[in-house]
């Protein structure tokens, strides 16, 4: 007797039809995780990405510089010793427009064009300095 595999070969084919077609989703999903190796967190008008600590964090930070329009660095100390956990609140125009804890010494931060004041507080103590839209290279010392 000859046995026919026609309805495995169906089946076969069904499940492989179903696969495939979730093949973009599982691709993308890969492709979030991958990303998320250096978080960008969104906020009310723009977003930012702190990070920097250790020299493979800084290089994939620095390597992402060009999505953002605003940039500073946070040291201490005479040698401008790297500081990290800092509150950061971003104001324009008298109002907060983002704020957050910086957990790397260097911040890019994606925001509409204009002034911004820029505070952070460490050991107690505030430092304040104003930026303007595509300014990368501020430093906030303590």
């Amino acid at each position: 007797m000859i046995k026919s595999h026609a309805p495995t070969l169906r089946s076969f084919l069904q499940k492989l039809v179903f696969l495939l077609a979730g093949a973009p989703w599982v691709w993308g999903c890969a492709q979030a995780q991958e990303k998320k190796s250096l978080p960008v967190a969104l906020h009310q008008t723009g977003s930012h990405l702190c990070g920097g600590v250790g020299e493979d964090s800084l290089k994939q930070l620095k390597a992402q510089a060009g999505d953002f329009n605003l940039g500073f660095w946070m040291v201490g100390g005479p040698g401008g010793a790297y500081l990290a956990d800092v509150p950061i609140q971003i104001q324009s125009g008298g109002q907060t427009v983002t704020s957050f804890v910086a957990d790397g010494p260097l911040c890019y931060l994606k925001l509409p064009a204009g002034r911004y004041t820029v505070t952070g507080t460490h050991n107690g103590q505030t430092r304040t300095m104003q930026m303007q839209s595509g300014s990368m290279n501020n430093y906030l010392r303590w």
